[in-house]
């Protein structure tokens, strides 16, 4: 599952991506104990998930073209900084729209529904990753639920949403992080005294 969670920290784009809306968001994820904790910033995305007293944060900048993934537990703290793929990535938990809609055979509009006090259209897919369901996405895009067929509850659920600018000091590691960098990524991330 944590795999799962990297991808949907990572949906990199052949195309040139939308900016996504900036929000924060508690989301419910099937299999693990804790919501997860999404951090959307333009073409930056960092998930939190904290699991069984470990913490691990994963920071993908397709502006950077990278991807931190940052574990902290115990006495360590360590990032690794891997390229982030330009090609098309199916995630099996996409946040954004575009990415079922780019992924899926076929789309079809079935209603109208409230997700975490927010308003979102339904729709039904299928094709997506060779499966079918349901998905409930805000008008900006943003997917509040992911339920696909044969499951009693969705995949995922949003139980909080909170469009808000966020501070920039949420997408680099903090200093007290051992980097590893990985050949290949370009530029470099920067380390910051803390999210603001």
């Amino acid at each position: 599952m944590l795999i799962a969670i990297c991808a949907m920290a990572a949906p990199g784009q052949a195309q040139t991506p939308r900016v996504s809306p900036d929000y924060h968001a508690r989301v419910w994820v099937a299999g693990f104990e804790t919501p997860v904790e999404i951090r959307q910033s333009g073409l930056r995305r960092r998930i939190e998930v904290a699991q069984g007293g470990l913490i691990q944060t994963y920071i993908a900048d397709r502006v950077r073209g990278s991807l931190t993934v940052m574990t902290a537990g115990g006495q360590g703290r360590v990032a690794f900084v891997f390229p982030l793929p330009r090609e098309e990535q199916l995630s099996p938990l996409p946040l954004d729209l575009l990415v079922i809609e780019r992924g899926a055979a076929r789309m079809t509009r079935t209603g109208a529904s409230n997700i975490a006090g927010r308003s979102c259209q339904r729709y039904r897919y299928s094709g997506y990753l060779g499966r079918a369901g349901s998905v409930c996405a805000t008008r900006e895009g943003i997917v509040l639920e992911l339920h696909p067929d044969g499951r009693r509850r969705p995949l995922y659920q949003v139980l909080s949403l909170t469009p808000a600018r966020q501070a920039p000091g949420w997408f680099a590691p903090t200093p007290d992080y051992q980097l590893a960098v990985l050949p290949g990524v370009g530029g470099t991330v920067g380390t910051v005294s803390g999210a603001d």
